[in-house]
This record gives structure tokens, C-alpha cells and sequence, in this order.
């Protein structure tokens, strides 16, 4: 290798010297023993630096650096990655021209993670790259590396190969498991938005933590339904199964708006006694709710609850909406939904049914 190395420089070298020997040269000189034509006839012959002598120094110069154009480059990695078996990536060349120094960059979907400056035909450096396994993470990672080559002629090569990697991923029971405490200490019944509907579309937990959630509790139902308001994310989660405990899946989502800060829902775990199709009027206040569909029998009054799932207010006589607000703490204590959500829980969820307030 020295010895190779040692020839080129010593071409390079000699390259160099001859450059500049043709560059000291005037556009009209010629040999002794060549005739000169006249002056004006010299003057249509003058080469210009782009022919002559540095066009053949050129073309000697990048048959001599060939760089990477005949060179592969192929990554090593398995295609398929067991659970917990560590990730070792490295790279063959294949046709490359020896001694060759180049950059050798290497990405990880898409992203910079690793740059070696490499010699052609000396040991290339592999790396491990640490999976950082979660429940929602990319079950696939791309693998790219770029190989890079300036050669004499100040051209750029670069060759480049990819590689798609199948991480196997934890079962969802194992992520149950591991993220039972992280859920349980994460669910807030605190409204911490801002007031706006926007924020409440925006925000929520995602299915997997609303399930892990009420099986983790150990919540179960008279009936094959049960709901879970959550005052933080101004939310009524319905969940269908058998109506034991660790049974629940999650079945719909609603927005809602919970008791303000004056009037807040009682939070714990309550059922669902009766409903009233024709709901509630408050002459008083000039608005009707329909329908009603009640909870927290405990907390009685002469109708059997003062508290409910029902409408937005509704204008007693036409029925228009008289306040819009919802997915912000705004009621008196009740749950307000938009009027199909109601009517669709007066339908379809039955008297009995568990209803969690947290």
C-alpha cells in the first residue's frame, strides 16, 4: 500500500511539474526546428488553455483517477431484526481503485448519524445502532450509506446503496404491562385547556391508554356498556364488552362540556337510573334540554337526579341553541352533548350502565 501510494504522488508530482512547464510557455512559441509561419498567420493558431497540452494533462489525469466509476458499494444488515437483538451495520466495496480516500456518511431514516473518513482497500468501521423499542414506535427502519470521492479533476463521485430493516416489535400485552404505572399516574381529571373548542379536538389520550386505563381499574357493568367521562379532555368514552373487569374495548367518543369551575360533576363512579325522552324545562331560565339520561342516583332529588347526560340549552319553543359552548367546562353540574350524541346515548345505552366521572 505505501508503495502504491508512493507512485501516485510521484505522478501527481511529475503531473504538477509538466503544467506548469506548458503554462510558462508563450501562445506563440514553437520548437527550433519548426518552421514559423507569419505573425498574422501564427495568431489564427493560438490554442486556448481548454485545448492542447492541458486537454491531453486532463485526460491523462482522469485516466489515471478513475475514482468510483467502476466501484459498488453494498450495505450489510439483516432485513429482519429479532426482539432485543442488537443492530451491527457495515458496508462491502466492490471494483474500487486502492487507496482512494473518501467520506463515508451513513443515515438512519432519512437522518445524518455517522460520519468515517475511509481509505479504499483498508478495513471499513461498522457501527451498532441502539433500537429504542416503544408501543407506538416505526416497525420498519431505513438504512442508507453514501460513499463520497473528489478526484483529481475536483469531480465529485458518490455512490450510494439502501436497506429497509423489520424491527419485530413487544405484543401489545408486554406494553400493557410496562405502561400500566405510566397511564395510571398520567389520567388527570383537571381541565387544563384553554376554553376553546379547538384545543378540546386536539387533545385527548389515544385509544390504547383510554383502554388501559379502565381495565387497569378493574371497573365493571351491569350491562355490556360503560362510560368514562373525563373532565380533563371534556370527553364521554363508551366502552362495549362483557361487563367484567379487563374486558373493555373502547366503542365511541364524544365531546362534551363537564360542570364549570362553580358547579363541577361530582367525580367517581356512579350508574345510570332512568331517562326522559321529553328532558327538562327551566322557564325560568328559558331553555329546555332533551333528552335526559340521568346518573348519580345517590345525589337524589324529587325526579330521582339533578344530574345528567342531556342537549345543549335549547330555546323552549323553537328549539334553537341558546348557549353553543361545548368541550369546555360550561354546565351546571350535568354532562351537555350535541343533540345526536344525546339522542344516540338515550338509544342505545341501557338503565344500570357504570358511569365513571374522573
Amino acid at each position: 500500500m505505501y508503495r502504491y501510494l508512493t507512485n501516485r504522488n510521484a505522478i501527481l508530482v511529475l503531473l504538477a511539474l509538466l503544467l506548469l512547464t506548458m503554462s510558462s510557455f508563450s501562445p506563440g512559441y514553437m520548437p527550433n526546428d519548426m518552421t514559423r509561419e507569419s505573425e498574422d498567420e501564427s495568431l489564427l493558431h493560438i490554442e486556448t488553455p481548454a485545448h492542447g497540452y492541458i486537454a491531453e494533462l486532463n485526460e491523462l489525469a482522469g485516466i489515471y483517477d478513475r475514482g468510483l466509476n467502476y466501484t459498488t458499494v453494498e450495505l450489510i444488515a439483516p432485513g429482519f431484526l429479532p426482539i432485543g437483538e442488537p443492530l451491527y451495520i457495515n458496508v462491502a466495496l466492490a471494483g474500487y481503485e486502492e487507496g482512494l480516500e473518501c467520506l463515508l456518511t451513513w443515515y438512519i431514516n432519512g437522518e445524518p448519524v455517522r460520519e468515517d473518513l475511509i481509505v479504499t482497500g483498508a478495513e471499513i468501521p461498522g457501527f451498532n445502532h441502539e433500537i429504542i423499542y416503544s408501543r407506538l414506535m416505526e416497525e420498519t427502519m431505513e438504512i442508507k450509506v453514501s460513499l463520497h470521492y473528489m478526484t483529481m479533476l475536483n469531480e465529485l463521485h458518490k455512490i450510494e446503496a439502501e436497506k429497509t430493516i423489520i424491527i419485530e416489535n413487544y405484543d401489545i400485552e408486554h406494553w400493557r404491562e410496562v405502561e400500566t404505572p405510566r397511564v395510571l399516574n398520567m389520567v388527570d381529571s383537571r381541565y387544563n385547556g384553554d376554553f376553546t373548542l379547538e384545543w378540546a379536538l386536539n387533545n385527548d389520550y389515544d385509544v390504547f391508554e383510554k383502554e388501559l386505563y379502565v381495565n387497569a381499574n378493574g371497573y365493571t357493568s351491569r350491562t355490556e356498556y360503560l362510560i368514562w367521562v373525563n373532565r380533563c379532555f371534556q370527553r364521554a368514552n363508551i366502552f362495549i364488552g362483557t361487563g367484567q373487569a379487563n374486558e373493555w374495548e373502547l366503542y365511541e367518543v364524544f365531546i362534551i362540556s363537564t360542570g364549570g369551575w362553580i358547579n363541577s360533576t361530582p367525580r367517581g363512579v356512579t350508574t345510570i337510573p332512568s331517562r326522559i325522552a321529553e328532558g327538562w324545562v327551566f322557564p325560568e331560565l328559558g331553555y329546555r334540554v332533551e333528552p335526559v339520561v340521568r346518573f348519580w342516583p345517590e345525589r337524589s332529588s324529587p325526579l330521582g337526579s339533578s344530574y345528567a347526560f342531556h342537549s345543549r340549552p335549547l330555546d323552549i319553543n323553537t328549539r334553537e341553541l341558546v348557549d353553543d359552548r361545548i368541550g369546555v367546562p360550561a354546565s351546571t353540574g350535568c354532562i351537555r352533548m350535541y343533540c345526536d350524541d344525546a339522542w344516540w346515548l338515550y338509544h342505545n345505552i341501557p338503565d344500570h350502565t357504570t358511569v365513571v366521572i374522573y
